[in-house]
């Protein structure tokens, strides 16, 4: 415990010492531009990562223009909650919405958003595609941006419907049979008449619009998440018989809540409703994702494309993120949904022009929530008071400094307490450099805890056996006990500070 707070007093004092000099090159009227991407359902299996059956040239070709985030964390593991925390700087506790459907507004009605905070700056704002979670009820922040958020719904609409035999829906990239859409299909629609290219149309189009004035520019990719629809010279590039298909073994001794039925794909057609799937499924869907990946990762070139064609390379700050990782069959399981390692971790890569050791990759321990005062600090804007993060510019600067000791996740498992959409248990997981440590625990009655679970990854993100029980890491599971009950202090201490902030 010494240790940790002698290494909170040591990234304090570096913090407040170091010497930032990314704002002595801004672009336009004395500001960058950003230009800010997200990815749906984005596991970190890309080549920049290490995946060289990837083929992700345009994700690797901003990987070698920036900084690789190799350990960046959401703060919860599903849409919405992890979008709503990247958007806000606040954790999921702070927000008090653990589910898809509440509009975060509804519990917080002032907090000033990421791009929100941009546009009070005099920066041009315009959202499209997949920034919030809309689905479920859900709903988009109007205050977020400077003009109407954009979606392809005219440009779907005009599509000429193409059914054969029994499934509809084939002129793009839903298609279903007798109302359930396909978990994956190799498709022969005109790649333009996907969702996805859309949008990325809609965003050339703007970058060249947008290029003499400033603007914070935020564009939402719906793939790779389901169902796994890409044009087929995307699945051509991958050999399906040479796909690893993960080990279906859950770690040892691992209670049983930890992981879940992934009922978000046992909705699709064909996919049994209980039990493991079998070698075609797994190795259809692992196909199909990649496959997705490989398309989005051609939209990606089409954007960076434009960036340059319309001379903003120089001047403009790009932060791409995937809100959450996904398991691939790991465990035996599939989506996300979980504390594991393959579900909270995901891809962050920024790129500072001219500011920042190009092609570098860091293995600091950072948080989603860390991303906004990243671009305030760049973009040289005071931070705004309620934010729960960390600036990464340190790291930026020297991929070897770290700015945290752990990375927090949490998620909620258990029966509905019956009120404001709340589960009687809250999973909270800490990563440090070696360890996953998770602890479930009663939201009502936080000091009863039904489950613990510690992983020791140094040697691979796959958790194979459950330490907690085991009495050779005793002392490990109480430091990280008391670790994780300094943090959750903090946390709520950090709440009650800047609650009135976004609430009054």
């Amino acid at each position: 415990m010494k240790n940790y707070f002698y290494y909170l007093a040591i990234v304090f004092i570096t913090l407040n010492s170091c010497e930032i000099s990314f704002r002595e090159t801004p672009g336009k009227d004395g500001k960058f531009n950003v230009l800010f991407i997200a990815v749906d359902d984005l596991r970190n299996e890309l080549n920049c990562y290490g995946a060289t059956h990837i083929h992700s040239p345009n994700f690797d070709r901003l990987a070698s223009e920036g900084i690789v985030f190799n350990n960046a964390y959401c703060m919860q593991a599903v849409c919405a909650p992890s979008r709503n925390s990247m958007m806000t700087g606040l954790r999921p506790d702070a927000i008090g919405i653990y589910d898809l459907y509440t509009f975060f507004r509804k519990k917080i009605p002032h907090v000033v958003t990421l791009p929100q905070y941009f546009k009070n700056h005099d920066y041009h704002c315009e959202g499209m595609g997949k920034i919030y979670h809309t689905g479920h009820g859900n709903q988009d922040d109007s205050l977020s941006w400077s003009i109407p958020h954009w979606r392809p719904n005219k440009e779907i609409a005009r599509l000429e419907k193409i059914t054969r035999g029994d499934t509809v829906g084939l002129e793009r990239d839903f298609p279903t049979i007798a109302g359930k859409k396909l978990p994956w299909y190799s498709s022969r629609a005109a790649e333009q008449d996907m969702t996805d290219a859309m949008i990325a149309t809609h965003a050339v189009q703007r970058l060249k619009a947008l290029k003499d004035s400033t603007f914070f520019l935020a564009v939402g990719f719906v793939k790779p998440h389901l169902p796994f629809v890409a044009p087929e010279k995307y699945w051509e590039l991958y050999d399906p018989d040479k796909i690893e298909i993960p080990s279906a073994k859950p770690p040892q001794d691992m209670p049983s809540v930890a992981l879940h039925n992934f009922g978000e794909l046992r909705k699709y057609h064909d996919i049994q409703s209980k039990g493991l799937l079998n070698e075609v499924q797994s190795r259809n869907l692992i196909h199909g994702y990649y496959a997705c990946v490989s398309y989005i990762d051609a939209q990606l070139g089409r954007i960076l494309d434009a960036l340059k064609e319309n001379g903003l390379e120089e001047n403009t700050i790009v932060v791409l993120w995937g809100d959450h990782g996904w398991k691939l069959g790991d465990y035996g399981s599939w989506c996300k949904h979980t504390n594991f390692e393959m579900d909270t971790r995901a891809p962050l890569l920024i790129k500072v022009p001219d500011k920042q050791q190009k092609g570098a990759k860091t293995e600091a321990l950072v948080e989603f929530i860390d991303v906004y005062p990243t671009l305030c600090e760049l973009a040289g804007l005071p931070q705004p008071e309620h934010l729960q993060g960390t600036s990464l510019v340190p790291v930026i600067e020297n991929p070897d400094s770290t700015v945290k000791k752990v990375a927090f996740s949490q998620y909620p498992r258990g029966k509905s307490l019956g009120y404001d959409r709340k589960n009687e248990i809250m999973g909270y997981s800490i990563r440090t450099g070696k360890y996953r440590f998770t602890r479930w625990q009663l939201y009502e009655k936080p000091d009863s805890v039904i489950a613990s679970e510690l992983y020791d990854l140094s040697k691979g993100r796959i958790a194979i056996r459950n330490l907690a029980r085991d009495q050779d890491y005793k002392s490990v599971v109480q430091d990280l006990n008391e670790v994780m009950d300094l943090e959750l202090r903090r946390h709520k201490e950090e709440q009650n500070r800047i609650y009135p902030l976004y609430t009054n």
